[in-house]
């Protein structure tokens, strides 16, 4: 056994129940769990390790990745499990049903999956080229088990983050928790641009789009706060962060997360700024609007460039309109989909040729695509049920006009989601593990909020029917 699968080995099966065992005993150490696991976002591979993988494409498709991550979701889990925050343990929040139907559908795929498949003589080239000392198969059967972890994992997350955000206090400490992300992932990204001299930079999370995506939605949570906020001091914080994720996005010279951030600050004014009308917030927007000119203005060069010249962008959406053929013609072929994280194997072995790729080999950008080939019709129909589950949940929190930090955490957590998706349709960033765990914590925040909106009606109908019949009423 290679010794930094030994280590972690050691430190998993030590680190969980040591972690539970502190949780339990002082309450406080659950904060700091919450903390170390929002922390490990920012570091995806230092702080995690691929079982049954392949150094050549770790994290992409094989093996089962674990890290600090996991240690502290389980351990929190478990200790809320075991001292339920504010009542029983919620086993089967929103969200649970339609997660294990779409679950279930991704089961069924891979259990039809061929097995090895042969590797063709030009993607053992292509790779060797790149420095990789490639192999002979295929394994298609295997490539499941990366992505069927990674739901599992996120599954793992969400039921947590709906259980530990009980009462306000616990949303402020994940709210904290997120800030330090964006303190954290902000200084890795001028580190790589000023000091490492990077031109698009990517931080820490491997590619400038999922850094864009990342950031983009933090800084329309970020923004949200900053609008909720009471006073100039904390909404400063807030609105601090918004900046640096502004910036962030402004390094990677991504124009599909910078039109979504954009997006995003719109949605949250447009669903929060009429809650919180007053002076501090007319004042916040008139010079947040010269700040974001002004770094528009400072990045114009590098923009114009990305935008109008570096690459045509009509050209690009066609060409990745390809992609989405590739998806069709699987469905098509395969009515259960090739198996979750065998898009790019197929690619090589037959569609990619059909569709007249330059390269095969890439998975389609579009997670609805990519959906559809891996998982076909089936799998593609389980998974619009889970996303539009969630919009149910999400979508009335935009529209809601109270003024509590719930209202405002479920809207902002909403609206950096939806955003976020639309960054789904453009890039391969749904995937990436830091990306796919925040979604998993907004969603369990939001969750947590309906769930405190419902406690927060029931207690005012008791106590409107106390004021009418105070007999009657039973607390």
């Amino acid at each position: 056994m290679e010794p930094k699968i030994l280590l972690f080995t050691s430190a998993f099966l030590l680190g969980v129940p040591l972690a539970v065992l502190a949780g339990l005993v002082w309450r406080p150490f659950q904060k700091i769990l919450m903390a170390l696991m929002c922390l490990s976002l920012c570091y995806p591979e230092e702080l995690s390790i691929n079982l049954i993988s392949r150094e050549s494409y770790r994290m992409t498709t094989r093996g089962i990745e674990l890290g600090l991550f996991d240690i502290c979701a389980i351990a929190l889990l478990i200790i809320l499990m075991i001292q339920p925050r504010g009542g029983r343990f919620r086993w089967f929040p929103p969200l649970t049903i339609a997660y294990g139907i779409y679950l279930l559908f991704v089961l069924i795929s891979w259990a039809f999956t061929p097995g090895d498949l042969p590797v063709p003589n030009e993607a053992i080239q292509m790779y060797t080229r790149h420095g990789y000392d490639f192999y002979d198969s295929f394994e298609t059967s295997l490539y499941p088990l990366f992505e069927v972890s990674k739901l599992i994992r996120g599954g793992i997350v969400y039921l947590m983050v709906v259980n530990f955000i009980r009462d306000k206090e616990a949303l402020k400490t994940v709210m904290a928790c997120l800030l330090m992300v964006v303190i954290v992932i902000t200084l890795e990204a001028l580190k790589d641009r000023y000091i490492s001299g990077y031109h698009r930079i990517s931080s820490t999370l491997g590619h400038p789009n999922s850094l864009g995506t990342f950031m983009g939605m933090l800084g329309t949570l970020m923004f949200g706060f900053t609008l909720f906020r009471p006073t100039f001091i904390s909404s400063s914080i807030f609105g601090g962060a918004t900046a640096a994720c502004m910036v962030s996005v402004l390094l990677t010279i991504s124009r599909g997360a910078l039109a979504a951030l954009v997006m995003g600050l719109w949605i949250d004014v447009s669903a929060l700024f009429h809650r919180y009308f007053n002076i501090k917030n007319f004042i916040i927007l008139f010079f947040g609007s010269f700040l974001a000119l002004g770094l528009f203005f400072i990045s114009a060069d590098t923009i114009t460039t990305r935008f109008l010249g570096q690459q045509d962008a009509v050209s690009d959406i066609q060409y990745r309109s390809l992609y989405n053929q590739e998806a069709k013609m699987m469905a098509k072929d395969h009515p259960l989909g090739v198996g979750l994280g065998n898009f790019s194997t197929y690619s090589w072995i037959k569609y990619g040729a059909k569709v007249n790729l330059n390269e095969y080999g890439t998975q389609a950008h579009n997670l609805w695509f990519l959906t559809l080939g891996e998982l076909g019709y089936p799998g593609l129909l389980a998974f619009a049920f889970y996303w539009l589950r969630f919009a149910a949940i999400g979508i009335p929190f935009l529209f809601r006009r109270r003024a509590d930090i719930i209202y405002a955490a479920s809207a902002a957590a909403t609206a950096a989601l939806l955003i976020g998706h639309m960054q789904f349709m453009l890039q391969l960033s749904y995937r990436q593990t830091s990306i796919f765990m925040l979604n998993k914590i907004l969603m369990g925040m939001v969750v947590a909020c309906w769930y405190l909106h419902r406690q927060t009606r029931k207690e005012e109908k008791l106590t409107r029917k106390a004021k009418i019949n105070p007999l009657s009423a039973t607390p």
